[in-house]
């Protein structure tokens, strides 16, 4: 058995327990503040640990949903780390919602499947926002900004040199995007739906007069669609789908860096695979579905607060290739997984869980997932 199976299995043992240390200081009222120490794990870095300051809060007497501000520290064995922020504020008619950090990673990078991985140092700053006005109750439009500097350093000379070929610069290389969504959500709650659906589809244009370089102009446009289905009428069978679709336009003029990586791609994780194992390409699609089942009045309060998952996904990554030649979607790869998980709910009334993935994919790889929060 190896080491992406062994040691995420060591540290699932340690999840609950982890999640409850931080669960005493929780207050019963409208606001609350934890910091959570979770194990992480992410199959490109290593394993380490987190640590998560969180707060929660009601912007309005007639919102249902809190608002949350949170941080992630993270560090793991590879030397990589990682510090990050989130917002989702949620008023009368607007939402706030901000993802920003620095990430340090040290990676393998597959660039072309005829040779062998290149080992590099990533570095990265960026800053994902958005602003939502309420049209309906149920109907949003959006405006953000996306802005990411990344440079990647080969521990090689043939790294330097094959990253170099492919676009990857050893200098910060900015790039500015702006957005508009529109957004359908009837969600029966944001963070953890028992219920409902969610749309949103979004153009971003990353043109030169944000900045960019006339030669790396492009422009994307993204679907994100989630369903959610409850089975029962205590909502403790649950059915979460999740399809996920990025289309690059003007792929051959685009920066390297702008090519999707399938495995995480900007705030969005395709569990099963790892970052890097894959050339990065133009186009990605992605189709994930869970299963969540929460036994009820247990006896045990520690129990009541665990929902066991089973989870499978496909996808795949097509179009202009880092290196190489374009590829269909025909003829692209099919990546599929199959997984099974736990979430501890450490925080009750607003639902967010402490979450644990373990997952099998098609190249015969166990990988696993620690995180704050759903991926569905």
């Amino acid at each position: 058995m190896n080491k992406r199976w062994t040691v995420p299995t060591v540290s699932a043992l340690l999840l609950t327990s982890y999640a409850h240390a931080v669960d005493s200081v929780e207050k019963q009222n409208d606001s609350h503040f934890k910091t959570i120490a979770i194990p992480f794990y992410d199959p490109s870095v290593g394993v380490g640990a987190s640590l998560v300051p969180i707060y929660t809060f009601y912007s309005g007497e007639q919102e249902t949903d809190p608002s949350t501000m949170s941080a992630m520290l993270t560090y793991t064995e590879s030397k990589s780390y990682n510090i990050r922020g989130t917002t989702n504020i949620l008023l009368d008619k607007f939402r706030i919602v901000t993802d920003f950090g620095y990430n340090h990673s040290n990676i393998d990078v597959r660039l072309l499947e005829q040779i062998d991985n290149v080992s590099t140092t990533q570095h990265e700053i960026n800053f994902f926002g958005d602003v939502y006005y309420s049209l309906t109750d149920e109907i949003f439009v959006g405006l953000g900004l996306n802005f990411s500097a990344s440079r990647y350093i080969g521990d090689s000379a043939r790294d330097r040199i094959l990253l170099w070929v492919a676009g990857f610069e050893e200098e910060y290389q900015p790039d500015t995007g702006l957005t508009l969504s529109l957004l359908l959500d009837h969600r029966e709650h944001y963070y953890y739906p028992y219920s409902g659906y969610m749309f949103e589809a979004t153009y971003e244009d990353h043109a030169s007069w944000l900045g960019n370089d006339d030669d790396k102009t492009y422009s994307l446009i993204t679907t994100d669609y989630r369903h959610y289905r409850s089975l029962s009428d205590e909502n403790n069978h649950i059915l979460a789908t999740r399809w996920l679709n990025r289309y690059l336009f003007d792929a051959d003029n685009a920066p390297s860096s702008a090519l999707s990586t399938y495995g995480r791609q900007g705030r969005d994780v395709q569990r099963g695979f790892i970052v890097g194992d894959y050339t990065p390409a133009a186009n990605l699609t992605s189709l994930e579905m869970e299963y969540r089942y929460t036994p009820l009045n247990t006896g045990n309060e520690k129990l009541d607060r665990i929902t066991y998952v089973a989870l499978g996904g496909i996808g795949k990554s097509f179009g202009r290739q880092a290196l190489g030649p374009e590829k269909s979607f025909s003829d692209s790869d099919t990546l599929s997984m199959v997984g099974v998980g736990l979430r501890y709910r450490v925080m009750r009334q607003e639902r967010i869980n402490v979450r644990m993935d373990v997952t099998y994919n098609n190249d015969g790889d166990w990988l696993a997932y620690f995180s704050l929060g759903e991926n569905i």
